[in-house]
């Protein structure tokens, strides 16, 4: 068997989708928070709102970026399928997980932008369950995939930043 036929053949890291789906815990979670128990009194200052709006700006370019590089390699970006490639360029070159650095990164900057304490104390707990149920499994399914490869990259570049 070819690598490419034990490629398709891989198991994915996770049946589960995990990484949407505490992002967007993390959102919706923090405003229901929000709404339900507010922890902030009165108007935050606009260059806390103006920060958080550049921060998501930046997660976003940044996930359409990691993107574009996996489309490129013809792989895919689903957290729920296996790889068919192993992307080091462009941020991967200093995160192992860039897009979940945006993710966590884009729940900081929305708590900012919308003055959402709630969101804020979310995001740590949803940067531990990504560690668990995302990353840890898809860096052994990437160990198994590409072996020495992916081994050597692990040891070269950290796993957030």
């Amino acid at each position: 068997m070819s690598q490419d036929d034990s490629r398709t053949e891989a198991e994915p890291p996770s049946r589960i989708p995990w990484p949407p789906l505490l992002l967007l815990t993390a959102i919706a979670g923090g405003a229901l928070l929000d709404a339900l128990l507010p922890l902030s009194e009165g108007a935050w200052p606009p260059s806390l709102r103006v920060v958080g709006g550049l921060i998501v700006a930046l997660a976003l370019a940044n996930d359409l970026w990691c993107a574009s590089l996996m489309r490129r390699q013809g792989t895919t970006l689903r957290p729920d399928r296996p790889v068919s490639s192993l992307v080091t360029a462009g941020p991967y070159q200093w995160s192992r997980n860039p897009i979940y650095v945006a993710n966590v990164a884009l729940v900081v900057g929305l708590g900012l932008a919308l003055g959402s304490v709630w969101m804020l104390l979310l995001t740590p707990a949803m940067a531990i369950l990504l560690r668990q149920l995302a990353i840890e499994p898809e860096e052994r399914h990437l160990s198994q995939r590409f072996g020495a490869e992916f081994d050597a990259y692990a040891a070269k570049v950290r796993r957030w930043l």
